[in-house]
């Protein structure tokens, strides 16, 4: 493949031959542009940094580097093959790089012999992305949260969101799709801050979080099937367990995916429960009762948050997340707040589960 300039300019810090090197795009992540650069001598994850989405992306390779360090030094034994993602240097031993255009670069490791899925095809899957969140959970629990930053402002600050939103100018519209988004908004806000009012009374702690542990994030072992790692680790920060675990279950349980048509979403029962089997057997313990309670206001506040995001950033006109038409974010916002309904009414399950899986 032919590089462009800037390409090439990343190349020298990070190989000794760059002539050597064939690129390739990798994966089709929401926010930045991803690239599988590889030679004889190493192969790497080169990615470069939407400084429009992350305005202050030294947060992102100073977590990093901390969040490496740590993982590279862990001595526990794994119970099945795992690699962790982890940041790697460029040959002067820098954390970045910025190319000619002043974009921010960083290159992380390869995961070998291993495939990401989109959407949840069987119980296996489901009980691996649980458990893979809960061994992530599980191993940096020994690192100092304070030692790492917020990514970025106002993440996962679902009033910050709701701000935004408010702040608008909405204008009438005769489109039903848009006032489902309005009156989905409207009817389901104070119950979705309910986990962020336990996070301002202090009924939750602050941990380290991955911040966006869908599905697409786990990658899973071709030969067994099993998780091998979790990647894309932007977000990786101070947070709370109950977003990330949300966030799994809501990406796990939607069968159909983000882009699903919204008429045929629904939360999936089968997948929960084997979601929850994975992570409640591997990380229970890093919880007291008090997170376990509100495991499923953590589901239903991030699912309500990302139907909010899809639907601001449509109706400022497809800013933030990558469109392929005008209309996919309002499809977007759709679908989760059609699973948000379906959360919603399945809560009495969901809360039975968690109960049964954390004794």
């Amino acid at each position: 493949m032919k590089m462009v300039p800037p390409m090439r300019h990343i190349l020298i810090h990070y190989f000794t031959n760059p002539a050597e090197v064939n690129i390739r795009v990798l994966g089709e992540g929401n926010i930045n542009d991803t690239f599988l650069a590889s030679s004889p001598e190493q192969t790497l994850v080169l990615q470069r940094i939407n400084s429009l989405v992350f305005p202050q992306p030294e947060r992102l390779i100073h977590n990093l580097q901390i969040v490496s360090e740590y993982l590279q030094s862990y001595t526990g034994q794994e119970k099945q093959r795992w690699q962790d993602t982890v940041l790697i240097p460029t040959l002067a031993g820098e954390g970045s790089v910025k190319d000619e255009e002043n974009n921010l670069w960083r290159a992380l490791s390869y995961i070998d012999k291993s495939i990401s899925i989109a959407e949840v095809q069987n119980t296996l899957q489901a009980n691996q992305t649980g458990w893979a969140l809960g061994r992530f959970h599980k191993k940096l629990a020994g690192l100092n949260v304070q030692l790492l930053e917020i990514p970025l402002p106002g993440f996962h600050l679902l009033s910050s969101y709701l701000d935004k939103y408010d702040a608008l100018n909405h204008r009438s519209s005769s489109s039903k799709n848009i006032q489902r988004c309005r009156e989905s908004i409207a009817s389901n806000r104070m119950a979705a801050l309910s986990l962020e009012r336990a996070a301002n009374n202090g009924s939750i702690s602050t941990a380290i979080i991955h911040g966006d542990p869908k599905i697409g994030n786990i990658l899973f072992d071709k030969k067994t099937g099993k998780a091998l790692s979790i990647i894309d680790l932007d977000t990786i920060g101070p947070g709370f367990f109950q977003h990330d675990i949300g966030d799994c279950l809501r990406s796990v349980c939607n069968r159909g995916g983000e882009s699903n048509p919204a008429s045929t979403t629904e939360f999936d029962m089968v997948f929960c429960q084997a979601t929850l089997k994975g992570y409640l057997g591997e990380a229970a313990n890093l919880l007291t009762a008090v997170d376990l309670e509100y495991i499923y206001d953590g589901i239903r506040a991030i699912t309500f948050e990302l139907g909010l995001r899809f639907f601001t950033d449509y109706l400022q006109g497809n800013v933030y997340f990558k469109c392929s038409t005008p209309e996919t974010n309002l499809q977007k916002a759709l679908t989760q707040f059609t699973l948000l309904q379906d959360i919603s009414e399945k809560e009495f399950h969901i809360r039975s589960l968690i109960s049964e899986y954390s004794n």
